[in-house]
């Protein structure tokens, strides 16, 4: 039997086999007319068709979605982001409640026919599925051998994850009867969403511009191959190896685009979406879905983009990793600029800094001080912070400062257990700066 591949995210849309096949689109995202913390859900039933149509009102605010519009979706999110919920009927069906899931919710994957799988907790290592909504139990797997950053595949086939300090890792799971976990090669960018199974081959987007698209075929081969890069950033990733990739993201995020096949090489553009979107599952012959939430809604409130440049972060306490401060800059800097509320021209070194402005072995700097740095280089603000490690706890701060007039705009601190979590709370953090 052909399996129906779904994945959640945030990010995106890629299609195969898309020409002869009528199939359907979901989209979740944020109603400028609701309550910004509700989620809207859309979905579309065939590009010939061209229409967007919205689904029901979830039970409680979205933190992740999967499915596709065949089988239906599945939500997470609501109180501490481990309430479950699943929609069979995507037209007018009604929303079914399931068990919570033993930990906090990052992402999920999976759908209605074989079950969803997610991933959180503390320190994103964490992978749980349910098998069937009769039993309405949840099962946990071992302990990923990396933090987490997005999870794809289903219970026929088994799980993958990508992640990792380097965020170049990948990793998957056969069978949960085995309970092990399998890294392939590191993939050739650094990876923000995967999609496909282990039947078909996985697909991951990423890389600095947010558009870079690979595939694995087998993991025999365990070789990567690199597509043309997607016509705008992406948000999120869906399909398969079998009916091929979609991406969503872009302008709005709302922009479309599919690849027919890896021979051709081309991306086609489909119909925007009828609202922003930043999660998408699903696969291009049984129907793709997308998920919204903090992203589009923190869009709504930018009052001005800032041209920008990024201080490495400095260090407090035994963090146990060296350059901890750059290697966090590095990923702010990628996270502010898909806000769309900084362009970041330039990432300063902080040593640099303490021998040309004198600032001491803190390397700390006051407001005034960095607003010269910035007049100097020619931007409108300078993001900085510190990540600091105070027993079991590790706390990155930022601060956005007006080079114009040396006062901070915005400020925002993300806290973890474990510094292998900052990568994938970074977004966060990024987003929280961007309400200025």
């Amino acid at each position: 039997m052909e399996k129906k591949t779904s994945k959640v995210t945030a990010f995106t849309l890629v299609v195969f086999l898309f020409i002869n096949l009528s199939w359907n689109t979901i989209v979740c995202g944020s109603n400028p007319q609701d309550d910004l913390t509700r989620s809207r859900l859309a979905y579309l039933n065939s590009y010939e068709e061209n229409e967007w149509l919205l689904a029901p009102d979830p039970p409680f605010s979205v933190r992740s979605m999967t499915g596709n519009p065949m089988s239906g979706v599945v939500v997470f999110g609501g109180i501490e982001n481990k309430q479950g919920a699943f929609l069979k009927d995507i037209a007018g069906g009604q929303w079914e409640i399931i068990a919570d899931a033993p930990f906090t919710v990052n992402r999920s994957a999976g759908d209605n026919e074989f079950g969803p799988i997610v991933f959180g907790g503390d320190d994103n290592r964490q992978v749980a599925y349910m098998r069937r909504y009769t039993d309405n139990a949840w099962n946990t797997v071992s302990q990923a051998p990396f933090v987490i950053a997005d999870i794809a595949g289903d219970n026929e086939f088994g799980l993958i994850i990508v992640g990792g300090e380097n965020k170049r890792k990948v990793a998957y799971m056969r069978r949960y009867t085995e309970n092990k976990w399998y890294v392939v090669t590191d993939a050739p960018f650094e990876v923000e969403v995967v999609s496909g199974d282990n039947e078909k081959g996985i697909i991951i987007a990423g890389g600095m511009d947010r558009r870079k698209v690979a595939y694995m075929r087998s993991y025999e081969d365990n070789n990567w191959q690199v597509v043309s890069d997607a016509p705008f950033p992406i948000i999120d990733l869906a399909g398969t190896n079998h009916a091929g990739p979609v991406v969503v993201g872009g302008e709005g995020d709302r922009q479309v685009a599919y690849m027919d096949n890896y021979q051709e090489n081309k991306w086609r553009v489909g119909a925007p979406a009828s609202i922003p979107a930043f999660e998408i599952s699903g696969t291009n012959d049984q129907g793709i879905v997308v998920s919204g939430g903090g992203q589009s809604r923190i869009k709504t409130i930018v009052k001005k983009v800032y041209k920008t440049a990024v201080v490495e972060f400095t260090e407090r306490g035994d963090l146990g990793i060296p350059d901890a401060g750059a290697i966090v800059a590095e990923w702010i800097t990628t996270s502010l600029n898909k806000t769309d509320a900084f362009e970041v021209y330039e990432r300063l070194s902080l040593s640099s800094l303490m021998e040309e402005h004198k600032l001491g072995a803190t390397g700390m700097m006051d407001e005034e001080t960095m607003a010269q740095i910035g007049r100097v280089r020619g931007v409108q603000a300078i993001v900085t912070g510190s990540v600091i490690k105070f027993g079991d706890i590790v706390s990155v701060t930022a601060k956005v400062v007006d080079v114009e007039t040396a006062k901070i705009i915005n400020s925002a601190d993300i806290k973890v257990n474990n510094i292998n979590a900052i990568s994938s709370e970074i977004d966060k953090l990024a987003y929280e700066l961007a309400k200025h």
